[in-house]
């Protein structure tokens, strides 16, 4: 069974998201939503909050997973 847990990587090729409409370049840091399959931006709203989800999943926060 595959893992859809949401994460950072480097984009592999040249895509556009699909949030924002901002290109993105390989070699640029983006989120990517395995569930999905799609890759945002990492100034992107989707990114903003897997951040968030990052940073309270990190300091075992009550709200992580929520």
């Amino acid at each position: 069974m595959r893992n859809h847990t949401p994460y950072f990587t480097t984009a592999r090729f040249d895509s556009v998201c699909p949030e924002t409409g901002k290109p993105i370049t390989k070699g640029d840091t983006c989120a990517y939503y395995p569930a999905v399959k799609k890759a945002y931006h990492e100034s992107s709203p989707s990114a903003d909050n897997l951040r968030g989800l990052e940073f309270s999943n990190a300091y075992n926060m009550v709200d992580s997973g929520y």
